[in-house]
C-alpha cells in the first residue's frame, strides 16, 4: 500500500510543501473547492488543527492547513492508496492538486 508524504524536505520536489501568503480560511476554502472537484467527499474536519481527511475509492487523503502567522500558511498532503502498485500515479495526483491551488492561492517563494 503505497503512502506519499509530503514535507518540506522532500527529495521529490512535487511531494515539497507548498507555503501561500493567504490566510487560513482562503487556503481551507480552496482545498475543500479542489479536493471536491477531484471527487474526493470529506471525512473530517477539525479547524483547531487544521486537519481533514478526504476519501475516494480506493485511497484516503489527509490534508494538513498551518497557518504561521496571518498571511504564512502551508499545505501538506499525505496520500495512502488501497492499492498494490501505484507506478507514481499518486504523486501525480498531488502535484495537480498543488498546480491548482497555486491557480488560487498566492504561492511564497523561498530564495
Amino acid at each position: 500500500m503505497p503512502i506519499y508524504r509530503t514535507t518540506d524536505s522532500n527529495k521529490d520536489a512535487r511531494l515539497q510543501t507548498r507555503w501561500y501568503q493567504n490566510d487560513y480560511k482562503e487556503c481551507q476554502q480552496a482545498v475543500l473547492t479542489i479536493l471536491k472537484g477531484f471527487g474526493y467527499s470529506l471525512k473530517h474536519q477539525d479547524d483547531t488543527y487544521g486537519e481533514f481527511i478526504f476519501e475516494r475509492k480506493s485511497e484516503t487523503l489527509d490534508v494538513k492547513v498551518v497557518s504561521l502567522q496571518r498571511r504564512q500558511t502551508a499545505i501538506d498532503f499525505v496520500l495512502n492508496a488501497d492499492v498494490m502498485f501505484d507506478f507514481g500515479r499518486r504523486k501525480a495526483v498531488i502535484a495537480e492538486i498543488y498546480a491548482r491551488l497555486q491557480k488560487l492561492l498566492n504561492e511564497k517563494k523561498f530564495n
